[in-house]
């Protein structure tokens, strides 16, 4: 750790990991339990959102500390058909939960060709490429999407039916690391918008409504109305919807709309639905599977400037493994009160 010029700290991603898992063991998280959510703030430093890192904590911390969250959860999984595993977070967090189905997920998957894995009751705050890029690192094809706080609007409306309902998808990739890409359904995700008005600059796009109801790129104009704009107009309302039912809907998570109990404990998440769909390509009958993607990724790379999706996280990757990451001294004096 090193303080630059201009007040910021480089953190190299061991101390990003050290600094988390104090945070979350100060909120009374258990040792494995603050071990998966201290790894998951690593990665998100490490390959990006950033938005999903370090600045994530006073969030979790929030919802331990207002009893909204479970920090004790010990978190149960069941197969309830042969390709369905189904959890039950124990109102603790998804990636804790997540990670106690992962390898019978894919047994599963090897098995039957397709199984899936929802789970309700669970708090979900991290990016979901971690989730399916684990499975295509065993050689599966993934689709993971979780529901969440309700601020988009839909295309023509005037009030947010929609969260922000990220997906994720990913497949393995011969000779290479597997392509992982998600997005969410909203023009920018909520965090990318905080932390443009954090560092105070407007966004690339507008992204959201203003308190007139119009489209704006001003971050703290749609922090205020928290309504957000899909991407792609109706097209992003459509996959909105598809989220909506796959997750809160398939899982029985809290539709994006029902934020009672959210709001009782000042929360900034719902307990939404996530469901991950593990495909393996070995039992759908074409041996040249890998060939097939490698040919795709191969007609995109070298194309003007076109890359693979998701292969930007690569190089933010290979810049955090070698020169740490930049950390704001606001941030890391609201970090240090919480350990």
């Amino acid at each position: 750790m090193h303080m630059t010029d201009d007040s910021t700290t480089t953190l190299s991603l061991d101390e990003v990991r050290g600094l988390a898992r104090s945070v979350f063991v100060a909120a009374g998280v258990d040792e494995h339990g603050s071990a998966v959510l201290a790894d998951l703030v690593r990665m998100s430093e490490r390959d990006g959102p950033r938005s999903h890192g370090l600045r994530m904590l006073p969030v979790y911390a929030q919802s331990f500390a207002s009893g909204y969250a479970n920090p004790a959860a010990n978190p149960s999984v069941e197969r309830i058909a042969p390709g369905v595993l189904r959890g039950d977070g124990d109102n603790g967090y998804y990636q804790i939960v997540a990670a106690k189905a992962r390898n019978e997920l894919i047994e599963m998957a090897r098995e039957n060709g397709v199984a899936a894995f929802s789970c309700a009751n669970c708090h979900h705050l991290g990016a979901l490429r971690f989730d399916t890029g684990s499975l295509a690192e065993a050689g599966l094809v993934a689709l993971g999407v979780v529901n969440s706080l309700s601020m988009v609007v839909p295309q023509g409306g005037v009030r947010p039916v929609f969260g922000t309902n990220p997906m994720s998808f990913a497949c393995p990739r011969p000779g290479g690391e597997p392509v992982v890409w998600d997005q969410a359904s909203s023009m920018v995700a909520l965090m990318d918008i905080r932390m443009a008005a954090a560092e105070g600059h407007d966004l690339p796009r507008p992204a959201g409504l203003d308190p007139e109801g119009q489209p704006t790129r001003d971050p703290n104009a749609i922090l205020e109305t928290r309504s957000l704009l899909p991407f792609g107009e109706h097209k992003g309302a459509a996959i909105a919807f598809l989220i909506e039912v796959l997750g809160a809907a398939l899982a029985g998570g809290t539709l994006s709309v029902d934020n009672a109990k959210r709001e009782a404990h000042g929360a900034l998440n719902i307990k939404g639905g996530n469901t991950l769909i593990a495909i393996d390509p070995a039992r759908f009958g074409n041996e040249a599977f890998g060939e097939y993607v490698q040919r795709i990724c191969g007609e995109i790379e070298g194309n003007g400037d076109a890359r693979v999706p998701g292969d930007g996280r690569l190089k933010n990757r290979a810049a955090a493994e070698a020169d740490g990451v930049s950390v704001t001294a606001e941030l890391m004096a609201q970090l240090r009160e919480l350990q």
